[in-house]
């Protein structure tokens, strides 16, 4: 499936996320740590995301933060990490989110940056 028309209408009124924005900002190996296990190729995706980033930014962005984005971009079927984070993100057990907090604060650390 196409990411442009994943899609599902659901009639769920979810919690907000709530707590991530209190975590530091770490490297992107780092935020990912305790998920590495969990996320087939991981790993793999992480190295690849930082071999692409290594010019500077014109928003200021640390190369971690680009590869942040650059992760979550990455197509690989139905195992990609932005659909499992999405995924994540739906359901309504808002504490699954939790090992995810690094990573969201190191993402919307960067896209608050782009927005500039």
């Amino acid at each position: 499936m196409n990411r442009f028309t994943e899609f599902e209408l659901e009639n769920k009124d979810l919690q907000p996320v709530a707590g991530y924005w209190a975590y530091k900002v770490v490297s992107l190996e780092e935020a990912l740590k305790d998920l590495i296990s969990q996320i087939n190729e991981l790993k793999r995706s992480i190295k690849e995301a930082k071999k692409n980033c290594k010019q500077s930014s014109p928003h200021n962005l640390t190369r971690d933060e680009a590869a942040a984005i650059f992760l979550y971009t990455m197509e690989a079927g139905d195992h990609s990490f932005y659909r499992i984070l999405n995924q994540v993100l739906r359901k309504e057990n808002r504490k699954e989110a939790i090992p995810w907090f690094s990573y969201l604060k190191l993402f919307d650390t960067a896209l608050k940056k782009l927005r500039k």
